[in-house]
């Protein structure tokens, strides 16, 4: 593996015993999306934090061919471990693939006290992500699928210094389908209070994804809130972000007052 890029490293900032692990996306973003939000998080709660990169982001683009769902999960169940040395409430908080993560992660630990997740994906608009399961079985297709799939980051997010990749392997989309089908088996098992957040004019997921992954959760506290007009990169675009942070950490904030109620 690479020496991360410059902006991508993960990051640690040692606080309080509430940690929360934050999980960044997939397609050609990096730990450098909620690097932000960490330092924020951090100031505003004393939170201990950590946002690792995840498995194949962050280096090169190369890195990522063969890389697994496991591998991901490996990442996030490592984080929680990481954190419960110290820490004695656990939160973790997902953009897009991350918080994908985020629900398959608490589906399976019971430790985790709460989530959060930024337009995580119930389904993707993808026609390519919709036809390779299938034509990746047959040989004659599958040698004209492109092996690089082109994920070039907005305008208005490069001129904010984003770091991450212009191209991810194509193959990352049968990664994606598999987590995706998990997602779909596991929701009924995440317990834990949950606050689901998408944007109106995401184009990255589907419409709909938020309400069927809040559907979908047998958690007694859930939250759902759609954002008018912003994009999948809601954490990013100065439209929108103050009030998602401020949003997530307000409910973060009310796990730890209704805990102290009980």
């Amino acid at each position: 593996m690479s020496d991360h890029i410059p902006g991508a490293e993960p990051l640690f900032i040692e606080g309080n015993t509430r940690g929360c692990l934050l999980l960044h996306g997939g397609g050609g973003g990096s730990a450098w999306d909620l690097k932000v939000f960490a330092n924020i998080l951090h100031e505003k709660t004393g939170m201990t934090v950590w946002l690792p990169s995840l498995t194949g982001f962050g280096t090169r683009p190369e890195d990522l061919f063969g890389v697994t769902l496991d591998e991901w999960l490996s990442d996030a169940h490592s984080g929680l471990e990481m954190l419960l040395e110290t820490c004695q409430q656990l939160y973790i908080v997902g953009h897009s693939l991350g918080g994908l993560l985020a629900l398959l992660t608490a589906s399976e630990r019971s430790e985790v006290n709460g989530l959060v997740t930024w337009a995580a994906p119930y389904a993707i608009q993808s026609r390519l992500l919709s036809f390779l399961p299938v034509v990746s079985r047959i040989p004659l297709l599958r040698r004209a699928i492109p092996e690089r799939h082109g994920s070039p980051a907005p305008r208005w997010l490069r001129e904010k210094g984003w770091v991450g990749y212009d191209w991810i392997p194509t193959s990352i989309g049968l990664v994606m389908h598999d987590a995706l089908k998990c997602l779909k088996l596991s929701l009924k098992d995440v317990t834990c209070p949950a606050l689901i957040i998408q944007g109106t004019a995401d184009n990255g997921v589907s419409k709909d994804s938020a309400l069927k992954i809040f559907e979908g959760l047998a958690s007694e506290m859930k939250k759902m809130h759609m954002v008018e007009g912003a994009p999948h990169a809601i954490m990013s675009d100065d439209r929108y972000k103050d009030d998602l942070f401020a949003r997530t950490i307000g409910f973060l904030d009310e796990l730890l007052e209704n805990r102290q109620q009980v």
